[in-house]
Order: C-alpha cells, then structure tokens, then sequence
C-alpha cells in the first residue's frame, strides 16, 4: 500500500475511533452510576432518583471533557507543547552534549531522506525507559520526542531504527490520528490518571521534579477510589488503542527496515527495551492518553497491551533470527566503535532526468529509501562547519535562507543587502553577506537540504512575530533584483507554508474531486508547463484544464491555489502531482530547478518528496 493510500486509510479511521470514543463513554457513565449511586444510597438514606443518575452522569461526562479540552487547549499553541506537557526538554541544535548531536544528526539524516523539514527533537530527562514518539498535524508540523533512557541506552544504529520507525508514522498520516485519538482518549482515562496521581503523590512516592515524598493517606485513599472509577475509561482506552496501534506498529516497524535497510537495528533497539530495568515505561500521569503513540507500550506487562509484543515484532522484522539471538547479544559487552571512514567526495546530485522516472518519482512520495538516507548521510557530513554552526540558532537559520537567494553579481546583491537594511535589519544583511559565497560553492541541489535543516530552528525559536518578520525580509531580498526565479519561488513556497499563517492549517480533506478544483488545478500545472516549456503537450497532460499565460501567473494566486490545493483528498493528489511530473519531464530532462519547484509544490500538498537517486546531466546543473 502506497503513500497515498494510507493517509486515506489514517483519514477514515477516524469514524472508527469516534464509534468507539462514544461506546467508551457510555460505559464510563454505567459503571459510575452504578458505584456511585448505590454508596450514595447506604451512606444518605436517601431513595436513588432521576435527579441522582442525572446529576452523576453529567458530572462524569463534564470531567470527560475537561480531560479533552485540557489536552486540546495545550495542543492549540503547538506541537511542541504535548512533548512540554510530558516534562520534555528541547535539544538545541548546537548542543554540546554527545548523545545529544547524535540524536539531532539521526533525525536530519531521516528528514533529508524524506523530503520533510527536520521536526524539533525533545528530550524527557525524567523517563529511563526506553520509548519515543511523533506527533503534529501535518507531516512538516511534526516534533519527534524520545526518552533519556533511548538517548543513553540505544547504539547509533538501534536509535536510527527508532526515529525511522517514528518518522513512518509522519510519513503515513498515522500523527494526524494519534493526536485525535490522545485528545479523546484523555477525557476517558482523565478519572484513573487522577486517581493514579493522587495514590502516587499523596502515599509518600512523589513525583515532583524535587523528588520530594508527601504522605497524606486520607488524599491517596480518595486517589484509589477514583483510580477504580476510572479504571473502566482505562480498560477501554487501551482496547480502543490497540485497535489504533497494532497493525500501524507492524506497518512502522516494516517501514524503519526498508528506510535503514537494517532489520538489526529495530531489533537490537526492541531487545534493550526488554533487558531494560524501567522497560519501556513512561511516568507521566498524561502517558495512559498517548500510549497509543508510543514506539512501545507504556507497560510490557498488561492484560491490554497497546502494542504487539516485543517477541512478535522482532519475528516480523527478522525472521531469519530468533529473538534470543538479540537478547544475548545485548548481555554481552559491546565492542569499542570503530571510527567512520571520512567522506571525501562530495555526494551525488540527486534529480531524476528521464521521462520514464516520472512513475518512479511518485512512487517515491513518503517513502525514502536506504540510498536517500546514505545520500542525506553524505551531504551532511559535506556541510562546511560555518554553515552547521550558523543553523544553529535563529538568527543564523534566517542569514543562511537569505544566503540562498543573494545574487553573485555585485550590482544586484547591493540592491538586495539595501533592502534588508530598509527593513531594519542590517545584522541579519551582514551575516547573510558572509554566508552566501560559502553556500554558492555548494551543489544547487543542497538548498532544499539546508531549508529542511533551518525550518526547525526557525517554527521553535522565532516567535509569530519573528517569523513574519523573517519571512518580509526573505521577500525584500527575492524583490530587490526585480525578478522572481522558480528556485527563489520554491523556497518561498516552502518557508511561507512552514512559517507563515498557513502553517496553522488543520490539514484535514475538504474537497474529494479535483473537479472541485479545477482553476487551481489548471494554475498550478500552468506554471509547471511554462518552467518546462511543455506548452504544447498542456492539453495531453492536463485534459480539460486550461492553459493560463505567463503574465497572469502572479505569486499570491499560486499560493491561494497551492493552499486550496492542500485540502484535497489524498487519493486526489496522486494524479494532480504526476500531471506536475509528467509536465517538467515532458521534454526528457528534469532541471534542478524544475525539480525543486515540484517538490515544494508536494511539500504544500503534505505529499514530501524524497530527492531522487539519479545522476543529472552536469550541463544542467547550475540552470
């Protein structure tokens, strides 16, 4: 099953999750009418009435949906507050901890492989057990989210397996779904996660940061109570997201080894979580809602497990070698690293340049293969230290996608240093004046690479304000020669849609035809023809559209159009893209440039394009 088809599998299975959210609640009420109404009874003397079921019913159902709208008003401000919520801690991009810059290097590698911008990494420094997840609304708005015992205690490899395994979850629309099932799942296991915290809090365990023990037995026998309550919300919480979770953790699993072309990996990775003392468990009171969206179950030990074993995933994904093999080997003392051997040549350039790769292409959308990731590997190691360092922080991030579009010529990159400084920013003109003949000795095909690397620290330490103030800056320089290329038009594209109002989108369906679409259709693939000059086979390519002239193709209706774009069902998208494809491969050749502008129209679809392994004709590579 292809790209397409599981996001369109993600997108349905939400009536099911709903049919099932409400059963649950049904049976929460039950059950606390009938504890509720008998104790009333013994205790008061007071007859039971309808009044009495009336008022326990709406108040289990009023703390239901407290538990939903706490979850939903942390989500509102953004992805990154669900991994604040479980205590997390944002890894910095020039973090100076090891473990840690090996972390972000493994996440980079995988989103360069798979044509998305690098998702902010965070770090939960009070969880050892061995877990990690992704979660976001669109697949260029996810976070990825690991514990401190998966950063310490995973290998290089066995870590990579685990953010590929996450990353398929991004990629398959499985995030989308997650954060939907967590928002209602919360309001049913909100009285068990209450009960559980005042039992944990209240008995003299503790939970605080400080570690400090409170002993309050009246408060953590109120907590027992309302854990048994809640206990009912519990167990149909974990049916409901194991029926969520299994077949897409099979499907994550099977993805990870096709990614790394490492089944050792995954399986290395599993068998640490079953020789772990905390095992895979997070103890976070918020975790019994996001168990479904975790790389194992919050517990190995459970009558309703949310995830397959760990025994039966590590048959799936080597059956050539039992699981006793893993776990022996991990018994055994690990070997010193050997050094990685240094990449001296500089990575192949990566655009498809026959006609015939057009099916390929579209085959390749959300789905990377070990070649991008060893391609991804290759170029990251090749990046000069300056530009690294420069992606570290905001203000850096900002000079290198201004770099990008600075013009050698020295009459034209006057014009555009001025406009920056018109804007107030004459820092951020400096800095990107030094960067840019650095960036411009890199291969043109690696701009799309130090985008997806920069988008990351510019979503998490810019604020609103920051990033429309970016964003005028990066339109002043593109502005100031006068003329718009289809590579600044792809970079734009792509900042505006990660950065701009419309990175706010709820990214559900809301037209299931292109018919619906038809003028936007016919824009965009306009614009596709002219960059091909593909004219003529306009109305081959692209029956019943048509053709709109050069001079009417201004920026704000491609972006209005690319927006509505967005909204298509996925199964839609698949021949509206290779229609673009078929239109820039129509004269044989596939330009650098040409295949930037149709990645980033992807990109604004959420269909990520990963770069293609094929070598371009070196004539082509700097037009």
């Amino acid at each position: 099953m292809g790209f397409f088809e599981q996001q369109d599998r993600a997108r349905r299975a939400t009536a099911r999750l709903f049919v099932l959210y409400t059963i649950a609640v049904a049976l929460i009420v039950a059950c606390a009418n009938l504890i509720v109404v008998p104790v009333t009874v013994l205790t008061s003397g007071v007859p039971a009435s309808t009044a009495l079921y009336a008022t326990i019913s709406i108040t289990t159902l009023v703390i239901i949906a407290l538990g939903s709208v706490e979850i939903m008003t942390r989500l509102s401000i953004g992805e990154g507050d669900i991994a604040l919520m479980l205590a997390g801690r944002r890894v910095g991009r020039s973090s100076g901890i090891d473990a840690e810059r090996r972390l972000i290097n493994v996440v980079d590698e995988m989103a360069i492989a798979s044509g998305l911008a690098a998702p902010p990494v965070y770090v939960l420094n009070r969880e050892e057990g061995i877990n990690a997840f992704a979660a976001g609304r669109s697949p260029n708005q996810a976070i990825v989210v690991v514990t401190k015992g998966a950063l310490e205690r995973l290998s290089r490899d066995e870590l990579q397996a685990v953010i590929a395994h996450e990353f398929s979850h991004i990629l398959n629309g499985d995030i989308r779904l997650n954060l939907r099932a967590a928002c209602a799942l919360q309001g049913i296991v909100f009285l068990s996660a209450i009960g559980r915290f005042m039992m944990q809090y209240y008995s003299g365990y503790g939970v605080s940061e400080e570690r400090n023990s409170f002993l309050h037995p009246p408060f953590a026998l109120v907590g027992a109570g309302l854990f048994a309550l809640g206990s009912v919300g519990l167990v149909a919480a974990r049916l409901i997201q194991s029926g969520i979770a299994r077949e897409r953790e099979f499907l994550a699993d099977a993805c990870a080894v096709q990614y790394t072309r490492n089944a050792d990996g995954l399986c290395g990775a599993l068998a640490r979580i079953k020789l772990n003392p905390a095992g895979s468990q997070v103890r976070n009171w918020h975790a019994d809602s996001l168990a479904h969206m975790l790389f194992a179950p919050n517990t190995l030990r459970s009558w309703f497990s949310t995830h397959p074993s760990i025994e039966t995933r590590m048959r799936r994904a080597n059956p050539h070698l039992s699981p006793l093999f893993y776990f022996e080997k991990q018994r055994k003392p690990e070997p010193a690293a050997k050094p990685k051997p240094e990449i001296k040549e500089v990575p192949k350039t990566i655009v498809p340049t026959k006609l015939t790769a057009v099916a390929a292409l579209i085959a390749t959308i959300g789905q990377p293969t070990g070649a991008t990731l060893e391609y991804a590997a290759g170029l990251l190691a090749y990046l000069p230290t300056s530009i690294r360092e420069a992606l570290g922080d905001a203000a850096g991030a900002q000079a290198v996608m201004i770099g990008c579009v600075i013009d050698a010529e020295a009459t034209m990159r006057g014009r555009q240093l001025r406009a920056l400084e018109a804007l107030g920013r004459q820092e951020l003109a400096r800095k990107s004046e030094v960067l840019a003949p650095l960036i411009a000795q890199l291969d043109r095909a690696y701009r799309l690479a130090l985008l997806a690397l920069a988008l990351p620290v510019l979503r998490t330490e810019l604020d609103e304000a920051g990033r429309g103030a970016f964003l005028a800056a990066m339109r002043a320089a593109i502005e100031a020669d006068s003329r718009l290329t289809l590579g600044e038009f792809a970079l734009d594209t792509i900042l505006d849609w990660n950065l701009g109002p419309k990175a706010k989108r709820a990214g559900g369906v809301r037209f299931k035809s292109r018919d619906e679409l038809k003028e936007e259709c016919g824009l965009i693939l306009s614009l596709l023809a002219h960059a091909g000059n593909s004219e003529a086979l306009f109305a081959k390519i692209a029956p019943g559209l048509s053709l709109s002239p050069k001079e009417s193709l201004q920026l704000a209706k491609v972006a209005g159009a690319l927006e509505r774009l967005s909204q298509l069902a996925p199964l839609e998208k698949e021949p509206f893209i290779a229609a673009c494809a078929g239109l820039i491969a129509a004269d044989g050749n596939v330009r650098l440039v040409e295949h930037e502008l149709l990645r980033a129209i992807a990109a604004a679809l959420d269909c990520p394009m990963p770069p293609s392994v094929a070598m371009l004709d070196p004539r082509l590579l700097r037009r």
